[in-house]
């Protein structure tokens, strides 16, 4: 796609693509992505049928519990922000420079999303 110069394609097929990674990993197939990410790295313990992702470490300090709040509303932010727009927009008007970002982004949220365990209610 990227070949092809259609970036729009090539962001969105991206944006799927981590969207279904993260349902996948949570079993979670029943709200939407905005909605799945505010409770996927949200603080509060899992409940049942709603797990949680959660980074490595000490869930007890100050930058643990910073990287969770930021993944909560960088992930919901990037579904809001470039997946909807790229999703809903008939011709969206990217430069280059811009759809790399938006790809960068996507990445960062991919690889948070691998790098988090999946926590499940006791």
């Amino acid at each position: 796609m990227w070949a092809a110069e259609a970036r729009q394609d090539a962001v969105l097929a991206a944006a799927r693509s981590v969207n279904r990674r993260l349902q996948q990993k949570l079993n979670r197939h029943d709200i939407g992505a905005t909605d799945l990410c505010l409770q996927t790295f949200d603080l509060k313990d899992p409940a049942p049928g709603k797990p949680r992702l959660r980074f490595p470490g000490a869930g007890n300090t100050p930058t643990w519990r910073a990287r969770q709040e930021v993944a909560k509303y960088l992930a919901a932010g990037t579904f809001l922000a470039i997946r909807n727009v790229a999703a809903h927009e008939d011709e969206v008007s990217r430069t280059e420079q811009e759809a790399l970002e938006h790809l960068a982004t996507l990445s960062v949220l991919a690889r948070w999303i691998e790098e988090c365990a999946t926590e499940f209610a006791a």
